[in-house]
């Protein structure tokens, strides 16, 4: 594939040059591999990956539409909706540090690839990843705040208090605004400043920009995915189980970021939840097309992979910790909120995060 030698000539420099003979090196006789259960993953993680992205989506539609019904039902779906999206955060923040990265280490540390001339290669590609992302980011939002006409905080002067007499007996109570506004403002830590509004508001472009931006990192890591398991003979069957899990999780953390936005056009995010859907079954058909020529273990498909996995580990990783962690918790809505909202959300994170982890064992 053209992309696998891209890869493999971008990350070679990293790697000493030098043979390797190993009898785990070769590709996987082709007499073990089971056409039949191939081609029914594909269907079988088409549904997952379906039900996980689109079953979010669909609830946030109905939170929408009834959300002042006063209904009981009305309420049970929203209280859904609120545990599934931050159920979905731990996953996604999961999904970065037990899977991608843990499995670009994997692919780098493997003897077929030879000794690597650079050792922390997994690590610098996720952090590169992540600061282009952040330059992305950056100077997306400078060109988004050009339409912005209100002044920012820091330029807004007080007025004089020319109106207040000299005379008055109030005179020594009163305190004359500051010029410019605390230095901790600009940080976004008071309650009149909060530098991420944009992010936070459902309708804004910067959401959705952030939003496209996770799907973004999820569909390189599901292509990938798709790929090996559709040409992967040994271990088959307990990988293709972890997986059916693995991608409806990961719909359910990426369906409910989807569906907590408003769409100016709502065949977008139909088409976002389609192309998650369809992402790792379409790999799974190239694994299955090339799987005679794939091998695992060689060393363009190894750094490949590792390459693609550190990537997306940057990505996952910002957007994670940033634009959701950050964000919603520390300067968002999660501050200020009630303490058994706060309990129920701590939870759900905590769940997403352990059931991602622990399908980590398998995949």
């Amino acid at each position: 594939m053209i992309q696998t030698y891209i890869l493999y000539l971008l990350v070679i420099p990293f790697v000493q040059a030098q043979s390797t003979n190993y009898a785990q090196c070769t590709a996987s006789p082709s007499g073990s591999y089971d056409l039949g259960l191939h081609i029914t993953a594909v269907f079988v993680l088409l549904v997952a990956s379906a039900i996980g992205v689109f079953l979010p989506v669909f609830m946030a539609k109905n939170v929408d539409e009834k959300s002042n019904s006063g209904n009981k039902r009305d309420e049970w779906v929203r209280r859904v909706f609120f545990v599934m999206k931050y159920f979905g955060t731990g996953i996604i923040i999961s999904l970065a540090f037990c899977h991608l990265l843990q499995e670009s280490f994997e692919n780098f540390s493997n003897p077929c690839i030879g000794t690597l001339a650079y050792r922390p290669t997994t690590p610098s590609i996720a952090m590169g990843s992540m600061l282009v992302i952040w330059l992305v980011d950056y100077f997306s939002a400078r060109w988004a705040s050009r339409g912005d006409k209100s002044p920012p905080l820091a330029q807004i002067q007080p007025s004089k208090p020319t109106s207040i007499p000299l005379t008055s007996t109030n005179e020594d109570s009163i305190q004359p605004a500051p010029a410019t506004p605390p230095v901790f403002a600009d940080l976004g830590c008071t309650h009149i400043h909060r530098p991420t509004s944009d992010e936070l508001d459902p309708n804004s472009q910067r959401a959705h920009w952030d939003v496209q931006l996770l799907e973004g990192g999820i569909v390189f890591h599901s292509i990938m995915i798709g790929v090996t398991l559709g040409a992967q003979t040994g271990g088959f069957e307990v990988t293709f189980a972890a997986l059916v899990f693995h991608q409806l999780f990961e719909g359910l953390g990426l369906g409910t970021r989807i569906g907590a936005l408003v769409w100016k056009r709502s065949w977008t995010k139909w088409l976002m939840c389609t192309l998650y859907a369809i992402t790792t079954p379409v790999g799974i058909a190239i694994g299955i097309g090339v799987h005679q020529s794939f091998n695992e273990n060689g060393k363009r498909e190894l750094i490949a992979i590792g390459v693609l996995n550190s990537i997306s580990a940057g990505i996952l990783l910002y957007g994670g910790l940033c634009q959701l962690l950050y964000a919603e918790w520390v300067i968002g809505d999660m501050r200020d909120t009630s303490n058994a909202r706060v309990c129920s959300a701590l939870i759900a994170l905590l769940l997403g995060v352990i059931a991602m982890a622990l399908i980590g064992k398998w995949t």
